[in-house]
């Protein structure tokens, strides 16, 4: 695959699965290889509404997106345009667009659908393929990976932006002891959640060879970085990896819905 604002080649696959403890499935993939962007919601199980939530962001976010891709590259002569060479999109212009917009769309869910409580509310962690970079947005403990071609382990690149999370950062328990402890299913940030939202934006470099990783706290929760390191590595065919990931998250007791979205950055573009 390929899209006119990447300066690679690329392959992408999905997969979601209920998980084995839950009776239904709030988490929502969103595959837009046409744009380079993916992304994966995970409704807030302490909610109401949760599904509901990621349901409307798998909705809403393609043409988000779409409208941002249409906008810059409607710039002509811009930092944005195409020249002789190639794609020369400017990612943190990009980037810093997108997170403009994913915080727009989490207040006007809370503006529209929260009356007096919180009813809505999912996680949204995306990254978008322009020019020689991963752009990842993220709100709340859905996580982007990046395992670069050359290295031995895989690099969580966003924030859980949970309490166990912040406990992580303040120094106070380690990675691993925050994998299960009780406050990591209690979220500082939301989509849907009382604006204003804050999300994250990374912007990576990318070379061929890369591979990237997105998914809800279903399979992260359940599979450590060694594990995920491994099955990212376990076929060149991308929806195997995807299915490969969600299978071992299952083995490991499929406590929770699971979703993965797993890229793999080819040759650069002629």
């Amino acid at each position: 695959m390929h899209t006119d604002i990447f300066d690679f080649e690329f392959s992408a696959g999905s997969a979601l699965d209920v998980g084995i403890l839950r009776d239904s499935n709030q988490d929502r993939v969103i595959s837009c290889p046409e744009i380079g962007f993916f992304a994966v919601s995970d409704g807030m199980g302490g909610l109401a509404r949760g599904g509901e939530t990621s349901e409307i962001i798998a909705e809403v976010m393609p043409g988000v997106v779409a409208e941002i891709a249409r906008e810059l590259k409607g710039a002509k002569g811009g930092k944005d345009a195409k020249d002789a060479k190639g794609a020369t999109a400017n990612p943190n212009r990009y980037g810093n667009i997108l997170g403009e917009r994913v915080r727009i769309v989490s207040d006007n869910i809370f503006d529209a659908v929260n009356t007096g409580y919180i009813g809505f509310g999912a996680t949204l962690s995306c990254v978008w393929l322009v020019g020689n970079a991963a752009v990842y947005v993220n709100l709340g403990d859905s996580r982007g990976y990046l395992l670069p071609r050359y290295r031995w382990s895989v690099r969580q690149v966003t924030d859980d932006h949970n309490v166990a999370g912040e406990l992580v950062r303040l120094g106070e328990i380690t990675k691993e002891e925050a994998q299960h402890h009780p406050a990591s299913s209690r979220l500082t940030q939301f989509m849907g959640m009382p604006a204003p939202a804050m999300p994250d934006i990374f912007v990576e470099p990318i070379a061929p060879g890369d591979r990237i990783l997105v998914c809800s706290d279903g399979l992260h929760g359940m599979l450590g970085d060694g594990e995920i390191r491994r099955i990212l590595r376990s076929s060149k065919w991308p929806n195997a990896v995807s299915k490969n990931l969600i299978a071992a998250a299952n083995r490991a007791g499929g406590n929770d819905n699971i979703s993965a979205v797993y890229i793999k950055i080819g040759a650069e573009k002629d």
